[in-house]
C-alpha cells in the first residue's frame, strides 16, 4: 500500500513540476520573441550610418553654440541633455589640475572611453580644454541585446537546472528500485532455500520460537509437523543428485500447496521438512485440552493430504516415472506445560522416526497428554 501511495505521489509531482515547467518554458520563450521582435526584426529604419554621422556633427556645432565657457556645470548639463537622444550617448573628458584624465559622465571606464566612434577636441581661444566624444551606439539596440542576452541565459540555466532536477529524480528513482530490489532478493534469500523456496531451516526455528513464546503466555495451541522423504538417498545414488533435487522441488511444492498461507514450511535439512500450522480454527473450542484436539485433528487432516498426493505423484527421472514416499511425526502444544524450542522439535521428530522404524511412509503423532506415540494406519 505505502509502495503503491509512492508511486502515485511520484507520478503527481512529476506531473506538477512538468506543467510547471512547461509554463515557465512557454513564457520565456514569448519573452524572448518579444524583444527579438522589438529590438531586432522591427529595429527603426530612420537609423544608419549617416544619420549617425550627422547627428555627431550636430552635436559639435551644438556643443560650441550652447556651451560658451568651459565650465564643468555647463558641460555637463550639455552632455545630459544630448544623452537622451535613442542612437547615440556623449561624453566629455578632460584633466584636472593635477593632471588626471576626468569624464563628465560618471561610472565610464577606459575602454569605454577609447571606443567613441567621433572625437571632436574643444578649444576656447588658444586653449584645449577637452574632448567630446560621441558614441554611436544604439542605446535602444545595446538595451535589447542585454535584455535579450539576459533572458537567454537565465532561459538556459533553468531548464539546464530543471534537466538535471528531473535526471536526479530519475536516477533517485532507479537507484531507489535497484537497492530495494538488491535488499528484497537479500532478504528472501536469507530466508528462503535456494533450492525448494520454502522458508530456511534458521527462519523456521526463530519464528518457532516466537510462536512458542505466544503459545506460554495465550494458551493458543501450535503443531507441528516433521516430514522426510523415505529412502532418499538410496534414491540419489539410483538416479543422481539432480533426480534428487527435483523430488525435493516437487515435495516442496505439494506441500506448500496443502497448507494455508499462514502456515510456515522449511526444508528443515536434507529430505526433511517441517511445516507450522498456527491455530487452525481451533479458537472455537472451550477449553484447551479440546484445542489441541481439535488441531492435532487439522494436522493429520494436512499430514494425510500430503502423504497421499506425494504417494501418487509421477516424478519423470530419465524418460521414467518413479514415485517417493513420506514419513511424517506430528505433535502439538498448548503452552500449559514449559516446553522450550527443543523439546517440541524433539517431540515431532521422535514421532518422524517412530514412522521410519515401522516401516515408512505412513503418519505418528505424539500425544502431549499421555506422552505417547500413536501410529496412523498407512
Amino acid at each position: 500500500m505505502f509502495l503503491n501511495l509512492f508511486k502515485t505521489r511520484y507520478v503527481v509531482y512529476l506531473l506538477l513540476i512538468s506543467i510547471t515547467g512547461w509554463f515557465l518554458f512557454t513564457f520565456l520563450q514569448t519573452k524572448q520573441s518579444t524583444i527579438m521582435y522589438q529590438y531586432f526584426i522591427e529595429k527603426p529604419t530612420s537609423y544608419n550610418l549617416e544619420r549617425a554621422e550627422r547627428l555627431a556633427a550636430s552635436i559639435y556645432k551644438s556643443f560650441k553654440k550652447e556651451v560658451l565657457s568651459p565650465s564643468p556645470e555647463a558641460i555637463k548639463s550639455f552632455i545630459t541633455k544630448y544623452n537622451d537622444i535613442p542612437f547615440l550617448s556623449v561624453n566629455f573628458i578632460y584633466e584636472d589640475e593635477s593632471g588626471t584624465m576626468r569624464s563628465v559622465v560618471e561610472d565610464v571606464n577606459e575602454a569605454d572611453i577609447l571606443n567613441a566612434e567621433y572625437v571632436y577636441p574643444v578649444r576656447y581661444g588658444n586653449k584645449e580644454v577637452g574632448t567630446l566624444l560621441v558614441y554611436d551606439i544604439n542605446k535602444e539596440y545595446k538595451k535589447g541585446l542585454k535584455e535579450y542576452t539576459d533572458t537567454l541565459y537565465i532561459t538556459r540555466v533553468f531548464f539546464a537546472l530543471f534537466l538535471i532536477f528531473l535526471i536526479s529524480i530519475f536516477t533517485y528513482r532507479e537507484y531507489s528500485t535497484f537497492i530495494e530490489g538488491k535488499k528484497r532478493i537479500a532478504e528472501y534469500q536469507a530466508t528462503h532455500d535456494g533450492l525448494t523456496g520454502l522458508h530456511t531451516h534458521k527462519y523456521f526455528k526463530d519464528h518457532l520460537e516466537e510462536e512458542l513464546k505466544r503459545t506460554q503466555r495465550y494458551h493458543r495451541p501450535i503443531s507441528l509437523i516433521m516430514c522426510d522423504v523415505d529412502l532418499f538417498k538410496n534414491f540419489n545414488d539410483t538416479y543422481g543428485h539432480l533426480a534428487g533435487d527435483g523430488v525435493l522441488r516437487t515435495v516442496g511444492q505439494i506441500i506448500q500447496s496443502n497448507v494455508r498461507s499462514t502456515d510456515i514450511v522449511a526444508r528443515y535439512g536434507g529430505e526433511e521438512f517441517a511445516i507450522l500450522l498456527i491455530e487452525a480454527d481451533v479458537e472455537k473450542a472451550e477449553t484447551v485440552a479440546k484445542r489441541v484436539k481439535t488441531l492435532t485433528e487439522k494436522a493429520i487432516e494436512v499430514a494425510d493430504r500430503i502423504k497421499d498426493s506425494i504417494e501418487h505423484t509421477d516424478i519423470e527421472v530419465s524418460q521414467a516415472k518413479v514415485h517417493v514416499t513420506l514419513s511424517m511425526g506430528i505433535c502439538a502444544y498448548s503452552g500449559e506445560e514449559k516446553h522450550g524450542l527443543e523439546d517440541v522439535i524433539n517431540e515431532a521428530d521422535s514421532a518422524l522416526y517412530k514412522s521410519k522404524e515401522h516401516g515408512r511412509n505412513r503418519i505418528t503423532v505424539f500425544d502431549p497428554e499421555t506422552k505417547k506415540f500413536k501410529e496412523l494406519s498407512p
